[in-house]
């Protein structure tokens, strides 16, 4: 073990071992309890022995985040890129490194207790949350499958028993305009409604440089959603969500950066294609490179027109959830959640990210489509008295996708979009149990099963040749827990648990290939987590704090067979991985009007796989697999400052700044060419509250320092360039909110 490893862990067991004594201090309130629902039952977050963060809606609101994606800035280990058409998640470095359209990740994504990962692709609209939970490591018992790496669930206000409501305006940098209104209130002395709405949209902050000109990274979408309380009668209550969403973007462009040396021809060493020093293979040819030795994310280069409808984003969802909640006595509670979700998505990115295209010949302008169809089932029965807490049910699942993807025009121009149609049909049961039992006045127990059976079965047709395919799994996972108080304020707790990722089929750009429809087993991991909860210093700080090794198995991965035409992708099992790390959350209020947070997340992978398990890169070397990383930063840190300034009338200005940094990304395999850049953002607030809390202004910079940072990077043998993503640029606005 190094050094820095040693000290690592040094510092973990003193962070354990950490008991400061209570203060005789003026009268404080103490931090804001924060109640979750990571065990389907409410509990306050410093009682729950999972590593875990929950943002409240507020918080969120303070932060700005409009995207799903944004929350990730402010979680330790928790990372998600910037990309133009993905957006994988990635917790404690187990990156999900196979997004294939009809695929699933390893982090489970859940919208109101609704397992939903098909509405999140690039981001999804934020509106009227009142809550987000990200908790790491595998959560296969109460939440099963996809659940691998870790779980994220946003909640969405309920109705209230009093009518309130809210009307946002905001206008920022290039042209943006969001609107977010909520209404909630007693319908009748049984039935309660809320109603939010939310429009989002900007004039795009990309600038093509492409003979088409025109305006890209646009953003255009709009979102509704409505839910009815009812109590049937005095046991009984019946909560419905309606909820409907259209994106009708254009697409943030990729970036481009040559591969090959200009004299010579040759490919490069990263280094120096990340450092925009080389051309494409159109220079060959005497074509206009547009290999930037300054690339910037608002110029990007591509033979898109958007006037014509070209780099077009569309998402549309509709869902429809039934939640029944019937008290059976005072110690029982049984709870259907039912639900119906479907997406439409097309997108059509410029993979080549130029204008000239591959070598001036091959244009991989790439059109991909999502068709989904969800319905799922959930009844779970929990209970308890003194000493103990229960819960059992039974989860049922079938979800249809089917996609399509082609290039047009990769081949001399020749148009095979759409290339490869597949349909995936997935069925899914499981029943699952938990319980939580106290052994001693200090000590207590959680005990956890998943018993999952599924199946996965897969048509296609790839430049008109048919294949099938299906696959069925069994899998039980567990959980077993110790947790020790002692004392009120402090908790330490100790977690084995297991869980498995659904094993999937390669289904995109097969370029008429059926022995690349390749598929693979379940990915299954076993995770051991040391973790401690503290509430010190009169309640002015919260310590929590974890220390964690994960063992992967069979992990799913994408590889490429390249050719100047058209690289394939093939689907394989990687190998296993070993991922270990520590995570460290503190949040202090010194002051009455001084708040502050501070997070890091570091940790540590590799591969153990076959010698003859190697990966291409974009100098055409093959990189082995055995020994690498997984590829994700392995230092995470994040943090916010807040002050509040009371004024004579009573209102009261805030004083915001919130930081995160993140160290580099290499790529599997020690693949360079497949980069994150290390990058620190700083973003900066000013709010003020009247004194009666009904108006409020705030104004905003995002990425103060105008940072510029390459956010990700890909390549493939055989080909003349990189491909990938630029950070977001610097962004400022302003907000109004009244609340009534």
């Amino acid at each position: 073990m190094t050094n820095n490893k040693l000290a690592l862990t040094g510092v973990f067991a003193a962070l354990l071992a950490v008991n400061v004594p209570a203060n005789a201090e003026e009268s404080f309130s103490g931090i804001e309890e924060i109640l979750v629902t990571a065990t389907k039952r409410t509990q306050n977050l410093q009682d729950i022995s999972v590593s875990m963060t929950a943002l409240s809606g507020d918080k969120i609101d303070a932060f700005g985040f409009e995207d799903t994606r944004d929350i990730f800035s402010q979680i330790p280990n928790v990372s998600s890129n910037e990309g133009s058409f993905s957006a994988d998640i990635t917790i404690r470095g187990n990156s999900t490194l196979n997004p294939t359209l009809a695929g699933e990740d390893n982090v489970a994504l859940y919208f109101d207790e609704v397992y939903r990962p098909a509405a999140f692709y690039g981001g999804g609209v934020l509106m009227d949350v009142e809550r987000a939970e990200v908790l790491r490591g595998p959560q296969g018992t109460l939440f099963g499958r996809n659940s691998t790496a870790g779980l994220v669930h946003f909640i969405s206000r309920k109705p209230t028993e009093e009518q309130e409501g809210y009307l946002n305006f905001e206008y920022g940098s290039y042209g943006t305009n969001i609107v977010e209104t909520a209404i909630s209130g007693p319908i009748s002395d049984q039935v309660r409604g809320r109603l939010a709405l939310k429009y989002h949209e900007d004039d795009g902050f990309q600038d093509n440089q492409g003979p088409a000109g025109g305006k890209l990274g646009v953003t255009d979408r709009i979102m509704g959603r409505a839910h009815l309380d009812i109590d049937i009668n005095d046991d009984m209550n019946l909560l419905l969500t309606l909820e409907a969403s259209d994106a009708d973007d254009i697409g943030k462009a990729f970036n481009y950066w040559g591969l090959l040396d200009p004299q010579t021809y040759e490919v490069c060493d990263a280094k120096r294609v990340l450092a925009s020093q080389c051309v494409g293979g159109g220079a060959l040819f005497g074509l206009t490179e547009f290999s930037d030795p300054n690339p910037d994310v608002t110029k990007p280069y591509t033979e898109h027109d958007p006037s014509a409808g070209d780099g077009r984003y569309t998402l549309e969802t509709e869902t429809v959830i039934a939640k029944l909640t019937w008290q059976l006595n005072n110690d029982m509670e049984l709870v259907s959640i039912s639900a119906l979700d479907s997406l439409d998505r097309y997108f059509n990115p410029d993979e080549d990210g130029t204008a000239v295209g591959m070598f001036g010949l091959y244009q991989y302008n790439d059109t991909y489509t999502v068709d989904a169809d969800q319905f799922s089932q959930e009844f779970h029965l929990s209970g308890g008295d003194e000493g103990r807490n229960w819960l059992v049910g039974v989860f049922y699942l079938d979800d249809d996708r089917s996609s399509t993807s082609g290039v047009a025009g990769y081949e001399w121009g020749v148009d095979e979009n759409p290339d490869t149609m597949a349909n995936i049909d997935t069925k899914s049961y499981a029943v699952f149990g938990e319980v939580n039992r106290t052994l001693s006045d200090t000590m207590s127990m959680v005990a956890g099963f998943r018993y999952t059976d599924e199946e996965k079965k897969v048509q296609l047709t790839t430049q008109g040749l048919p294949g099938a395919d299906r696959l069925t799994s069994e899998n039980l996972s567990g959980k077993l827990g110790l947790e020790w108080r002692p004392r009120d304020e402090m908790m330490i707790y100790t977690t084995l648990s297991t869980g498995f990722r659904s094993g999937n089929f390669n289904s995109d750009l097969l370029f008429g290939d059926l022995s690349a429809m390749t598929s693979v087993d379940p990915e299954e991991v076993t995770a051991f987590e040391l973790g401690s909860k503290s509430t010190l210093m009169d309640g002015r700080l919260q310590l929590n704090a974890a220390l964690f090794y994960q063992e992967v198995s069979d992990k799913q991965g994408i590889t490429y067979d390249s050719n100047v035409a058209a690289p394939v992708s093939r689907l394989i099992s990687l190998g296993d991985a070993d991922i270990y790390g520590v995570e460290l959350e503190l949040l202090a209020v010194p002051t009455d009007n001084l708040e502050l947070s501070l997070g890091i997340g570091w940790l540590d992978s590799e591969i153990s796989a076959d010698a003859g398990y190697v990966i291409y890169s974009a100098d055409g070397d093959a990189r082995a697999l055995d020994g690498s990383e997984l590829g994700s930063p392995d230092l995470m840190v994040n943090g916010v400052v807040s002050y509040n300034i009371p004024l004579n009338d009573g209102a009261v200005v805030t004083l915001q700044t919130d930081f995160s940094y993140h160290s580099e990304g290499v790529g599997t395999g020690g693949n360079e060419y497949n980069y994150s850049e290390a990058k620190t953002l700083v973003n900066a607030r000013v709010f003020w509250v009247s004194a009666s809390e009904k108006w409020e202004v705030q104004a905003y910079v995002k990425n103060v320092f105008e940072t510029e940072y390459i956010d990700n990077t890909y390549g493939i043998a055989d080909i003349d360039y990189v491909y990938g993503n630029m950070g977001m640029p610097r962004w400022a606005g302003i907000k109004v909110g009244m609340n009534f």
